[in-house]
């Protein structure tokens, strides 16, 4: 993490909710994003109910390799078009829950931010308007409140479009997120 991030990051937890929403939205316009090699895939709605990883990484990708990278890994079960699934990034801890539905690539519902043991997750927003949370600019959040170290967002839109199906691995996606 650059001395950038860690001291928006820190500023972020001093603010009311207006201020978080404000600096938010003005990170969003001027992150750089990144682009992916994907392959064409079944979207996520056609695929039977089972457990299913996607990546940001190029594939094909080794769990060895795909761990030293920063990709970002969405591990989650299908049932219907009924989604539960983690979103993290390789190289870290911190991760956010994801329940919703899906339709084609993307899925709409509500999540919960769960921050590393030592880190408060941090509130990225609190209003209408939807902000990007990830690095890849595929998760866009609203609605959010702080409860202790999690932060839930009551509104969530999550594009699948640009990552990449690998196989489930050896970890089971969540049953239910601690709402």
């Amino acid at each position: 993490m650059s001395l950038k991030k860690v001291t928006v990051i820190l500023k972020l937890e001093k603010l009311d909710c207006n201020e978080v929403n404000k600096l938010t939205q003005k990170r969003a316009l001027t992150m750089v994003q990144f682009q992916p090699k994907t392959q064409t895939q079944t979207k996520v709605s056609s695929l039977p109910d089972g457990n299913y990883r996607y990546v940001t990484a190029s594939t094909p990708i080794t769990d060895a390799e795909l761990a030293q990278t920063e990709s970002l890994i969405f591990l989650f079960r299908k049932k219907g078009n009924n989604i539960i699934g983690q979103l993290s990034q390789a190289n870290s801890s911190n991760s956010i829950c994801i329940s919703g539905q899906v339709n084609g690539n993307t899925i709409t519902g509500a999540a919960v931010e769960l921050s590393e043991p030592f880190d408060e997750a941090i509130l990225r927003n609190c209003g209408e308007d939807f902000v990007v949370w990830d690095v890849a600019g595929s998760l866009r959040v609203r609605r959010g409140r702080k409860e202790g170290k999690k932060v839930v967002y009551k509104s969530v839109i999550f594009d699948l479009n640009g990552y990449n199906r690998i196989n489930a691995g050896t970890q089971f996606p969540p049953v239910s997120c601690p709402f």
